[in-house]
């Protein structure tokens, strides 16, 4: 009797990974990510090691017997973890399988060698680009300070040599910000070298004009969605932003990606001016059909600096904030997907230590994320500026993320150096791993110190908990 694999493939079917799915080795076993559809999955050393056999020149009947030898699985074994890893990668719709004929063993691929300096990933899953701090804005909130004239910006030959430096490192997606990203005139040139190099990509705007050009050229392009800044309803979005129209443009653009078949979401900087209207925020990106919604809590970095004492949301807001999404992301479940950027779980509630038990203490900072300034200086991420870690153009990429002194501290924190409360908290470090690093360091110039958003009281903590 024949032996059947997922979809009803025989024992001499072959497998293959499509041209465009990202494979990355990690210490764990590899990240496997669709940059078309922004899926993303992790194997086990034993699905790692049968994904590099689907390689469009190995039966499964070679698959199976290579699997048994190298790890010494029984049959029944053998076949089970075949069957759930073929699975896996069908589900993020990157394997096709042809007809093929019984064959010999199979070469068996090599084992990856880590070095011992290596971080937790071998790169990071996304990164955040700020590819130019021309704006055609000036909002009170601007963590980086954009305007109308452009900083020391990237020439588009050195843009390209760094997607090409990304996409070599099977850095898995671009998040393109500033500034006003449409404000940059290659950026069509950029987008479409990052899909060529099998990239995803999204991009924030502020949604005040997408040239039409670059509107027709995207349709075709692997965007997994554009994110458009409201921060108000209608002259409140206008008064913040600093400019009459602003509400309306963003919302004709949000329409205007919804007919070209672009997924939309809107974004928010929650804010002490705007805190109590969120609902009415997330019930607009209902009206105008968006895939998502995303309130983004204050930091007082670049603009906002100065204009903190007024921004700033204060604990009993964190509150009222954090409720309000916990809220509406249950009643809008499968119609909405409501988040937030905050590395505090919505409630010290159930399934939570799935979120934070894989790392020791800090935020995604330096360990999945990096971002990238206009000029190509690297930094932890885009509220801390006061790290850089180098220029893309004078360091080589591993030399960046594998030796930066800033990314190596943040990796290697404990709660016991982390500030009380953090060093004291039930919740640390299976629950919660010690809040934002950058909301710590622009509070108080510290960054082990503990993150001003936390949304448990100091004096509702339980004592002190055994040293871990």
């Amino acid at each position: 009797m024949t032996e059947h694999r997922p979809g009803g493939s025989p024992d001499t079917t072959v497998p293959s990974l499509f041209s465009f799915i990202v494979l990355r080795p990690e210490r764990f076993g590899a990240l496997v990510f669709n940059p078309y559809l922004g899926l993303e999955g992790e194997l086990d050393p034993v699905e790692y090691f049968i994904a590099r056999l689907c390689n469009g020149d190995t039966t499964c009947g070679q698959i199976e017997d290579a699997v048994r030898r190298r790890f010494a699985l029984s049959p029944a074994q053998g076949r089970r973890k075949i069957d759930g890893t073929m699975m896996k990668l069908s589900r993020l719709y990157g394997l096709g399988f042809a007809p093929g004929e019984h064959r010999g063993r199979a070469h068996l691929p090599d084992t990856p060698v880590f070095p011992d300096a290596a971080p937790s990933l071998s790169a990071p899953r996304n990164v955040i680009w700020d590819i130019t701090y021309a704006c055609n804005l000036s909002c009170p909130h601007c963590l980086t300070d954009s305007g109308a004239t452009p900083g020391n910006e990237l020439d588009t030959l050195q843009a390209l040599s760094i997607i090409d430096t990304l996409a070599e490192a099977k850095v898995f997606s671009i998040s393109f910000s500033g500034g006003e990203p449409f404000l940059r005139p290659d950026i069509l040139t950029l987008l479409r070298h990052a899909a060529d190099r099998n990239l995803g990509m999204d991009i924030a705007s502020n949604g005040q004009a997408i040239p039409s050009p670059v509107l027709t050229g995207m349709r075709e392009l692997p965007i997994v969605h554009i994110q458009i800044s409201i921060d108000g309803i209608g002259q409140a979005h206008d008064r913040f932003r600093g400019r009459n129209g602003a509400f309306e443009a963003a919302c004709a653009t949000i329409r205007r990606l919804h007919d070209e078949g672009i997924a939309t979401s809107i974004s928010t900087t929650v804010t002490a001016k705007n805190v109590s209207i969120v609902d009415k925020l997330i019930d607009l990106a209902v009206e105008l059909g968006c895939r998502g919604y995303k309130a983004i809590p204050f930091l007082p970095a670049g603009r906002g600096s100065r204009h903190a004492t007024r921004l700033k949301l204060d604990r009993t807001m964190h509150h009222q904030l954090f409720a309000t999404l916990a809220r509406r992301k249950k009643e809008l479940e499968g119609r909405l997907l409501v988040s937030t950027e905050t590395t505090f779980p919505e409630t010290f509630g159930k399934n939570h230590e799935q979120v934070c038990a894989q790392a020791s203490m800090g935020c995604r900072a330096g360990y999945d994320t990096l971002s990238i300034g206009a000029d190509g200086t690297a930094y932890p991420c885009p509220f801390l500026h006061q790290f850089p870690l180098g220029n893309f153009l004078r360091t080589p990429f591993k030399t960046l993320w594998n030796k930066a002194p800033a990314l190596r501290m943040l990796r290697g924190l404990t709660k016991q150096q982390l500030a009380n409360p953090c060093k004291s908290c039930m919740h640390a470090p299976h629950v919660c791993k010690g809040g934002c690093r950058a909301a710590a360091y622009l509070e108080s110039g510290d960054i082990l110190s503990a993150d001003p958003n936390c949304p448990v009281s100091p004096d509702r903590n339980n004592p002190p908990s055994k040293k871990i």
